[in-house]
C-alpha cells in the first residue's frame, strides 16, 4: 500500500515539473495592475472608493427651505442655531464713507496775507499815508480831494469814509493807523477760510464797536478799512486733505455683527431685509446650490489627508497595508463616522448647536486604538476631525477640540484587554473633552452655555464608550478580526470548547495549559504577541478531541493503539488532528489569526516515530535517495511552516513540552539537553525559515523554555520506596 502511494507521489512530482516547463502566457497591462485579483489594484480601488464617498458626503448640501425672501414677510420665527460673529462688509463700507465725508478740508495758515509785500498791513499803511498826502494837496474843495482819493483806491471806499480819513490831522492819522493795524493783526492771526470771511467782517465791526479807545466818529472808518482788508488766511491743502480722509477710512473699525445661539433673527411676519439675509446665510441656513470652490477645497483636503494616512500605514504599518480586510475596516470606520459628522451638522442647522457637541469621534478613536494601535487611531481621527470641521461650516476650532479629545481617548484605551475598561477609558476621555469644551466657550460665552457644553462633553464620552463596546463585537465578527479583548475572552478556561477538550481529552487539555504558559513566557521575552500565542496554544490540539485515545497523553492505563496499526495509518490519524482542529475552530468561530497558528504549529515536520517505524519494517529493502525523500514526504504533516514569530514559538513550546514529558526520570540537565536537541532539529529541518524570527530570538526562546520546563517539572523527584511509604503516611 505504501509503495503504491510512493509511486503516485513520484508521478505527481514529475507532472508538476513538466507543468512548470510550459511557457506561461504573460498577462496584459490592465490585468496585471488593475484586475481585482491584483493586491495593488484592490488597495487603489479602496482608496478611490473611500475618497469618492467621503467627498460626496461632505459636499452634499442639505439646507432646509425656510421660505425666506428679501422684502417679504417671514413665514416663521427663526432663531440662531449657533453663536456667530462676523463683519458686515457693506455696513463697514458705509461707516467708512461716512467718516470720510465728516473729515474737514485741511487748510494751512499763510502769513503772507498779513505781512506780505501786498499784505493787509501794507494796504492799511498805504491807505493812511495816502490820506495824509492827499489832505495836504492844493485842491479848491474837499470833494475834489475825495474824488482824487477814490480814484487812487479804486473806488473801494465810500465818499464819507474817504472824507473822514482826509479830515484827520497828522497825529490822529498816525494813532488811528496804529490802532487799525493792531486790530488787523488780532483778527488775521488765525486761519480764516474763504467761507469764514463774512463772519470775520461782522466780528471786526463788533470789535471796533466795543473798543472805547476809538473815537465814535472814527469807528466807521476803522471798521470799513478792516472789512475791506479781511481776506482768507487759510490756504486749502488737497494732499493733506486726502491723507486725512484716507486715515479716517483706515481707522474706521469694522462693523461686527454678533449673534448669540438662540437669539431671534427674524420674527414671524417681519419684513426680511438684507441684514437678515446676511445673518441667515452666515448661520448656514440659506446656503443653497453647488459651490465649485468649496467642492475643490474638499477634494484637495481629503486627497491630502488620505494620502498621508495610506503613506503612513505603508511605511510604518505593513500589517494593515498588506491586509485588504484591515484596509476595508479603516475605510468603513472613516466613512461611517464622516457620515455621522454630516448628520450631526445637519441636525445643528435644523435645531441648536448642541448636536455638534455630541458627535462620537471618541468612539472611532477608541475602536481603532483597540483594533489596530494608537498611532493608526490618531491618523484616522485626524481625517474625521478635519472633515467634521468642513461639515460644520469650516469650524476648525471644533476640529482641533475633537482631535485632541480623540488623541487622549486613543491613549486611554491602548493595550486594553477587558471590555469593562473601555467604559473607564471613555469616562476619563469624556472629562477631558468636557474640559476642552469648557475652555473653548469660556471667553465670550454666558454661564448657561458654558455649563451646557461642558455637560455635553461628559455625555459625549460616555456615549462614545457605549458605541465602542457595542460596535467592537460586530466589527470582530463581520471582518473576522480578533482584538486583545476577544482573545482574552477565548483564554478563559470556562469557554465551552475548552471544557469539551477537558472532558474528551484531559491529557491534551493539561498539555495545552502547559504549552500556553510556556508560549506566553517566550512571547513576552522577545516582544511577540503574548496573548495571541497563549490563546493559540490553548486551542492548538482541538483536533485530538475526535480520536483522543490515539494520542499518547490521553492513553492512561491502556495499551498504545498504534502498536496494532500500520505506520502509514497511524501517521494519517496523527496528522489529521491538524485538519480536524482547524475544522472545529472554524465551526466555533475561532478567529483566523488563531486558526493560522493552529494549522502551522507542526509545520510540515516529519512525524519521526512512525517514519522510523516504517523504515524499520523494511530492513532488507534498499531505498534510493529519491525514494527515501518521497517516503519522508509521506510522513510529514500536510501544513505550512510557521509564518510568524508566534507560530514559531508555539511549535517550539509544543514540541519541547511533549518531548520533556516523555523523559524517564526528569532532571534539569535532561530538560536542557532535550530542549536544545528539539530546537536544533527544527532548525535543521528548516521549519523556522519562513517565520520572521532571528537566531538571537530563538536562543532567548530556548532559554525561556528551559527555565519554564524546569520550573514545571522540578518537583517530580524519584523517591526510594521507603521514602514513598513515609510520604504516603
Amino acid at each position: 500500500m505504501l509503495s503504491k502511494k510512493i509511486k503516485n507521489r513520484t508521478k505527481e512530482i514529475i507532472n508538476i515539473e513538466n507543468t512548470n516547463i510550459k511557457a506561461v502566457k504573460p498577462d496584459n497591462f490592465f490585468s496585471k495592475y488593475f484586475s481585482l485579483k491584483n493586491n495593488f489594484a484592490k488597495r487603489l480601488y479602496i482608496f478611490i472608493l473611500t475618497f469618492v464617498i467621503i467627498v460626496s458626503i461632505i459636499s452634499y448640501n442639505f439646507t432646509p427651505d425656510l421660505g425666506i425672501k428679501l422684502n417679504y414677510a417671514s413665514p416663521r420665527t427663526i432663531k440662531a442655531n449657533k453663536s456667530i460673529e462676523f463683519e458686515d462688509t457693506a455696513k463697514t463700507e458705509e461707516d467708512r464713507n461716512k467718516r470720510e465725508i465728516e473729515v474737514e478740508d485741511v487748510y494751512n495758515y499763510d502769513p503772507q496775507v498779513l505781512n506780505g509785500p501786498d499784505g493787509v498791513i501794507y494796504q492799511i499803511k498805504y491807505f493812511f499815508q495816502l490820506a495824509k498826502i492827499i489832505s495836504k494837496k492844493d485842491f479848491k474843495t474837499i470833494e475834489e480831494k475825495v474824488d482824487y482819493f477814490s480814484n487812487l483806491t479804486s473806488n473801494d471806499y465810500s465818499d464819507e469814509i474817504l472824507k473822514t480819513a482826509l479830515l484827520l490831522d497828522f497825529q490822529e492819522n498816525s494813532l488811528l493807523m496804529d490802532k487799525t493795524l493792531n486790530l488787523a493783526k488780532i483778527i488775521l492771526k488765525e486761519n480764516i477760510k474763504p467761507n469764514d470771511v463774512d463772519s470775520k467782517k461782522i466780528e471786526a465791526a463788533k470789535i471796533v464797536e466795543d473798543d472805547a479807545t476809538i473815537n465814535p466818529s472814527q469807528k466807521v472808518l476803522v471798521t470799513s478799512i478792516l472789512q475791506k482788508n479781511i481776506k482768507p488766511t487759510a490756504i486749502f491743502d488737497p494732499v493733506a486733505t486726502e491723507n486725512a480722509r484716507k486715515k479716517a477710512r483706515e481707522e474706521t473699525p469694522p462693523h461686527i455683527v454678533t449673534i448669540s445661539e438662540g437669539q431671534t433673527v427674524v420674527s414671524e411676519g417681519d419684513i426680511v431685509n438684507e441684514g437678515d439675509i446676511l445673518i441667515l446665510t452666515k448661520l448656514g441656513l440659506l446656503n443653497k446650490g453647488f459651490n465649485w470652490k468649496i467642492f475643490s477645497f474638499i477634494c484637495l483636503i481629503n486627497s491630502v489627508v488620505l494620502l498621508l494616512f495610506y503613506t503612513y500605514i505603508y511605511k510604518f504599518n505593513k500589517n494593515i497595508f498588506n491586509n485588504i480586510r484591515k484596509l476595508l475596516i479603516t475605510s468603513t470606520i472613516i466613512i461611517i463616522f464622516i457620515a455621522l459628522a454630516k448628520l450631526f451638522t445637519i441636525l445643528t442647522k435644523l435645531h441648536l448647536n448642541l448636536w455638534v457637541y455630541l458627535f462620537p469621534l471618541l468612539a472611532a478613536s477608541m475602536l481603532c486604538s483597540i483594533i489596530f494601535d494608537t498611532r493608526v487611531s490618531i491618523m484616522l481621527s485626524m481625517i474625521i476631525a478635519v472633515n467634521l470641521g468642513i461639515a460644520a461650516n469650516f469650524d476648525y476650532q471644533l476640529s482641533l477640540i475633537y482631535f485632541l479629545g480623540a488623541v487622549f481617548a486613543s491613549f486611554m484605551v491602548s493595550n486594553l484587554s477587558q471590555r469593562n475598561k473601555i467604559m473607564k477609558g471613555g469616562f476619563f476621555s469624556s472629562l477631558f473633552l468636557a474640559f476642552l469644551f469648557f475652555t473653548a466657550n469660556l471667553i465670550g460665552g454666558d454661564f448657561k452655555t458654558i455649563a451646557l457644553y461642558t455637560v455635553l462633553g461628559v455625555i459625549n464620552g460616555v456615549i462614545s464608550a457605549i458605541i465602542t463596546i457595542g460596535l467592537l463585537p460586530f466589527i470582530e465578527s463581520t471582518f473576522r478580526i480578533v482584538t486583545a479583548m476577544g482573545l482574552l475572552e477565548l483564554s478563559h478556561t470556562d469557554q465551552p470548547l475548552l471544557k469539551e477538550l477537558l472532558i474528551n481529552a484531559p491529557g491534551t487539555y493539561n498539555h495545552s495549559l502547559l504549552v500556553s504558559h510556556l508560549a506566553e513566557s517566550c512571547a513576552n521575552a522577545i516582544g511577540a504577541d503574548a496573548l495571541l500565542v497563549k490563546v493559540a496554544a490553548l486551542y492548538h490540539d482541538l483536533g485530538k478531541m475526535k480520536r483522543p485515545e490515539y494520542f499518547y497523553e490521553n492513553q492512561l492505563n491502556i495499551e498504545n493503539i498504534h502498536n496494532k496499526l500500520n505506520p502509514s495509518m497511524s501517521k494519517n490519524i496523527i496528522a489529521n488532528h491538524i485538519k480536524d482542529g482547524v475544522e472545529i475552530a472554524i465551526k466555533n468561530n475561532i478567529p483566523k489569526k488563531v486558526i493560522d497558528l493552529i494549522s502551522q504549529h507542526h509545520g510540515n515536520s516529519v512525524i519521526t516515530y512512525f517514519y522510523k517505524k516504517q523504515k524499520d519494517m523494511e530492513p532488507g529493502r534498499i531505498l534510493s535517495s529519491k525514494t527515501d525523500e518521497i517516503m519522508e514526504g509521506h510522513f510529514r504533516y500536510p501544513a505550512k511552516k510557521p509564518q510568524t514569530k508566534e507560530a514559531a514559538i508555539l511549535m517550539l513550546a509544543d514540541s519541547t513540552e511533549a518531548a520533556v514529558r516523555s523523559i524517564d526520570k526528569i532532571t534539569p540537565k535532561k530538560i536542557e539537553q532535550m530542549v536544545s536537541d528539539i530546537i536544533k532539529s527544527k532548525i535543521a529541518d528548516e521549519q523556522l525559515t519562513e517565520a520572521d524570527i532571528t537566531i538571537k530570538e530563538i536562543n532567548i526562546v530556548k532559554n525561556t523554555l528551559i527555565d519554564g520546563l524546569i520550573s514545571i517539572y522540578h518537583s517530580r523527584i524519584a523517591y526510594p520506596d521507603s521514602q514513598l511509604k513515609l510520604i504516603s503516611q
